[in-house]
């Protein structure tokens, strides 16, 4: 049996060779912890949250950005099931992703086609963009996944879209605005487009309101989403009043999630809902307002402000156009009756002096025949008959004369008053015959720059226009005044009668050339519009009111200083 006792020299050998063992392997753990705390600084180090997990869907190891993201403390999520991070609604589909991919392993970049949300420790979600790798280690296989917040930029691309939508929607509403189309029309048309756009959260429903000749009251020109008895009823809105018209007097938009107590009109919209009032201006000028409808609780976006906003911006420029267009072809319609009136003038003067020589002969032979035969003849009445007519038609060719003229006023000073007795002086055996009364209510006016004859041809063409209204007699009333209009100082005379009136029809017509109300025998159709002629070329103007069955009023403005002085 050999010796199994070991000296002291080999005990002291073995023990060397253990002590360079045991250096070894701590050597080793240190080098272990330094690889180890060299790759956990490299992962923490990686701009992508990262998370390792294992066949079981085991977290086994996670990056300080995916703790960041996701809301762990350190070490908190490992060991933990990876449905954790996984919205509930995806995780049986996801499973089937999990086992799937470690069946056929193949890297997946990021930016692939499929939507992925992820589930942050407090339950909030939001959309991920990840890749997926596979990694052998000595121990078992792991998938690595790098995760990214793509938050921002899915609500860029959102916002990108909807910015192409939006433009897409103002280059087609402008598109309308071109097309030969009655403005309702085009305001029904756009309406469609702003209500269809799928990325806001409108009801389809609204309506769009502009601001006509009453710059008080709002018109609906446009509504979508009703039909029936629902159809909005609120076809006028004044200023001020329900949300529309409060949007469109403080020149502001505003917003309503439910009907609260600034909602004082009741339009046919009795279900829940919202709404937003956008005005439609022009600078400082009111032109209208857009009204869309929103489910009542709906939360205010600003995305939403913005785009209405842009469309009542262009809404108001397509308002400004159509108004642009319209008053162009009223002023190309003017001129052109400008352009037939002078030439009638030039015409109708022509015809004027040409009548007027033979005219003046046959009434001088007339009243040579009319000395020399007999009372109580036939031949004494035709004469008397051809003068008359002579004397009437040489009172039309006086007033086609005055009319056709372009007569500068030979301005003097003068009291109007002392122009307007004279007239009723010369008219008062006329309104004894025909039964009317004649009023005077003169106020203490300055004396002003007038044409002595024109002024008294305009007053005594609308006196003798009262006279003529009145058949059965009445009440004619002159009365002077002075009045501050835009800053000017006008004196004036109103002229009232208690006639027949006016129809509203004809008030338009009243101061063309030729047109009057009046039977063939009493007027040429010329008094009104030299009166109003008179006016305009003494730098003032003409007003009529008139109510048939009650009576006219014409009222004429004369600046009370003229050329400065």
């Amino acid at each position: 049996m050999g010796n199994s006792y070991k000296t002291h020299a080999d005990l002291v050998k073995e023990l060397e060779q253990m002590r360079q063992k045991v250096q070894e392997v701590e050597d080793c753990k240190i080098e272990f912890q330094n690889v180890q705390e060299k790759y956990e600084k490299l992962l923490d180090s990686a701009p992508d949250a990262m998370v390792f997990v294992n066949i079981d869907s085991k977290i086994v190891q996670a990056n300080a950005q995916f703790e960041k993201l996701f809301g762990y403390d350190h070490g908190d999520i490992i060991g933990r099931e990876l449905d954790e991070l996984i919205p509930e609604r995806f995780r049986e589909r996801h499973h089937a992703y999990v086992a799937g991919f470690f069946n056929r392993p193949a890297v997946r970049n990021m930016g692939s086609d499929i939507e992925i949300y992820a589930r942050k420790k407090n339950g909030e979600e939001f959309p991920a963009d990840i890749s997926l790798s596979l990694l052998n280690t000595d121990v078992e296989v792991l998938v690595s996944a790098a995760i990214r917040d793509i938050t921002k930029r899915r609500q860029a691309e959102e916002q990108i879209k909807l910015n192409f939508i939006i433009q897409g929607i103002l280059n087609s509403m402008l598109k309308i605005s071109l097309e030969p189309l009655p403005l309702e029309v085009q305001f029904a048309r756009i309406l469609d487009l702003i209500l269809s756009i799928p990325h806001l959260s409108f009801q389809s429903k609204g309506a769009i309101y502009i601001i006509e000749d009453d710059p008080g009251i709002l018109v609906m020109k446009a509504q979508r989403g009703f039909s029936g008895p629902a159809r909005m009823s609120c076809h006028n809105i004044p200023l001020g009043k329900c949300l529309c018209g409060q949007a469109a007097s403080l020149s502001g938009l505003i917003y309503s999630n439910h009907a609260d107590a600034r909602y004082d009109m009741q339009c046919g919209d009795t279900f829940p809902h919202g709404h937003y009032c956008v005005p439609i201006a022009s600078g400082e000028k009111k032109l209208g307002v857009i009204n869309v409808y929103v489910k009542e609780g709906h939360k205010r976006s600003g995305e939403e402000e913005s785009f209405l906003t842009s469309v009542a911006n262009t809404l108001a420029g397509i308002i400004q156009h159509n108004r642009t267009e319209h008053e162009k072809e009223h002023l190309q319609a003017q001129l052109a009756q400008v352009d037939k009136l002078a030439a009638l003038g030039r015409f109708t003067a022509n015809v004027a002096h040409e009548i007027r020589n033979p005219l003046t002969a046959i009434g001088g032979f007339a009243r040579r025949l009319d000395k020399a035969i007999p009372e109580q003849t036939k031949e004494k009445e035709y004469a008397n008959f051809i003068i008359s007519e002579v004397a009437r038609l040489e009172g039309i060719l006086k007033n086609v004369l005055t009319f056709s003229r372009d007569v500068t006023p030979q301005l003097e000073e003068y009291n109007i008053h002392e122009i307007i007795d004279r007239v009723l002086i010369m008219k008062e055996e006329i309104c004894r015959e025909k039964s009317v009364t004649v009023h005077k209510a003169y106020s203490d006016l300055p004396a002003i720059l007038v044409d002595n004859a024109q002024l008294h041809e305009a007053i005594e063409n609308l006196v003798l226009n009262a006279i003529d209204s009145m058949p059965r007699g009445g009440s004619l009333t002159v009365a002077t005044n002075k009045e501050v209009r835009d800053g000017i100082p006008y004196v004036y005379v109103s002229i009232h009668d208690s006639g027949t009136g006016i129809p509203d029809d004809k008030l338009d017509l009243i101061f063309e050339p030729f047109y009057t109300t009046k039977v063939a025998d009493k007027g040429t159709g010329l008094g009104l519009s030299i009166t109003k002629k008179v006016v305009e070329d003494h730098g003032g103007f003409l007003k009529v009111k008139s109510e048939v069955g009650k009576g006219s009023a014409f009222t004429l403005y004369f600046p009370s200083k003229l050329n400065g002085s």
